[in-house]
């Protein structure tokens, strides 16, 4: 056995190594040498390390995320999983180690004695007997080794499934904290808006009341004015539902955060060049795609163990101790029992169980290789279309801001001109509702930029450096 041992053993990880080998091979979509975007904002820098929020300026959003990443209850349970891949892992690792067990009997026995044809005396046994039990699997094959080697990848895998639920949570919350903003700004765009459409219904009441407008122009003024104020019970109601969703991702109730949130603040507004890097460096560093690779080694290994159910294995048995019915003659030289059991198991034939196993593990296999090519699409699907995303918002910003300076000058010249009696009042009409369009579409796509960067983020799986 000595001899064959090491050829058997190099056997049984070779096998394993070309499971691993054969995985690889259905890997057919290799990450992009370029992403698909000619932008001058987007730079070819290395990624910095996490905490890009903190580039965004906003103070309350970094308070948030450090509240949520020590209160949010699914991350809470994510690291939870991980204690316990890691404890599967030591207790894999623990199988190394031999089995040891201590055991105290006191035997009070009598035999029949109707039962023995030679006396008819019923026989009386009494005695007290304590060993120590050794019991110790030889790891021969390698079936220890690898099964402690699966549970390594598997605890690898939930390390890469808390670091995804770290970034989720970190972009969701980042993601309503913007779209609370944003609905917060077109709250003061519309109060602003109320102001300004209360001033030209004034000026066409009395316009009406001096025959100089008709009530026409009185009702177009007041359908504008009161159509505004209706928005307003609409956006308070976003509102509402924005911070609740954020004392969620807290961990905590509305209640808590409201007082905090419900005040309005300046949206964030980021227009700065982003740095990507290398696309192959960037999602590798995916929690999704490192977890889908760790799955694929640890099916590998699922398949390598599958194999070692073919072959023998060898256990070391034995145990010591002492046994007699007088107390006084316990620990005797002639009162010691021991026994060693060297045992050697090969299941030769037990139906296609072992076939069907190792066929199994194969698809297992096969299927976490499926899922890692999946997750490699998805991941340059979204990198794809968050920078472009970002990059199309920064330009739609540029051209708004201008749309809404001309708009406001548009009104300000119609409302002048109405005055004067040079135009009629479905000028200003227009202009109004223009205006109050141009306003909000800002807030939008300003809110829609920094959704795209926070997107890239996670779909980078980290942050970014900038180029300054």
């Amino acid at each position: 056995m000595k001899i064959y041992k090491p050829f058997i053993c190099a056997f049984v990880v070779a096998f394993c190594c070309m499971s691993q080998l054969s995985a690889q091979k259905y890997l057919n979509n290799p990450l992009p040498d370029a992403w698909n975007s000619d932008s001058q904002l987007l730079s070819t820098v290395s990624p910095a390390d996490d905490k890009w929020w903190l580039s965004l300026g906003d103070t309350c959003l970094t308070a948030l995320i450090d509240e949520a990443v020590s209160n949010n209850y699914d991350l809470l349970a994510a690291a939870k999983r991980m204690q316990v891949a890691k404890s599967m892992y030591n207790s894999a690792l623990a199988a190394y180690s031999p089995v040891i067990g201590f055991g105290a009997d006191w035997v009070n026995n009598q035999t029949s004695g109707n039962i023995n044809p030679v006396s008819a005396d019923p026989s009386l046994s009494r005695y007290l007997q304590a060993n120590i039990s050794v019991s110790w699997e030889i790891d021969l094959f390698g079936k220890i080794y690898f099964r402690a080697k699966e549970s390594k990848e598997q605890y690898n895998a939930t390390k890469e499934e808390y670091n995804a639920a770290m970034i989720a949570l970190c972009s969701q919350l980042a993601n309503n904290y913007i779209t609370l903003r944003t609905y917060q700004a077109q709250m003061q765009v519309a109060e602003s808006n109320i102001l300004s459409q209360m001033a030209i219904l004034d000026i066409t009441e009395t316009r009406f009341n001096t025959g100089l407008a008709s009530a026409l122009d009185v009702a177009q003024a007041k359908t504008v004015y009161l159509g505004t104020r209706a928005s307003i019970p609409q956006l308070k109601a976003a509102i509402d539902h924005q911070i609740n969703i954020i004392a969620v991702l807290l961990g905590k109730y509305p209640s808590d955060v409201y007082n905090r949130l419900v005040v309005p603040a300046q949206q964030v507004d980021f227009v700065q060049i982003v740095g990507v890097g290398i696309p192959y460096d960037l999602l590798r560093r995916r929690p999704d795609l490192r977890q889908a690779e760790y799955n694929i080694a640890a099916q590998a290994t699922a398949v390598g163990i599958a194999v070692t159910d073919f072959l023998p294995s060898l256990s070391l048995n034995g145990s010591v101790g002492y046994a007699s019915n007088n107390l006084d003659k316990f620990f005797d030289k002639g009162s010691l029992a021991f026994n060693i059991t060297p045992t050697f198991r090969w299941t030769l034939f037990n139906g296609s169980q072992r076939i069907q196993a190792h066929n199994a593990a194969k698809a297992q296999m096969q299927a976490a290789v499926d899922n890692y090519n999946n997750t490699v699409l998805i991941a340059v699907q979204e990198v794809e279309t968050a920078m472009s995303s970002y990059k199309n918002a920064i330009k739609q910003l540029v051209f708004l801001q201008e749309l809404v300076n001309q708009g406001q000058l548009t009104l300000d010249l119609s409302i002048d001109l109405y005055k004067n009696g040079l135009v009629d009042f479905q000028t200003v009409l227009d202009a109004q509702r223009q205006a109050l369009s141009y306003q909000n579409s800002l807030e939008e796509t300003r809110g829609a930029m920094v959704h795209a960067l926070v997107n890239l983020y996670q779909a980078l799986g980290g942050g970014w450096s900038q180029n300054m």
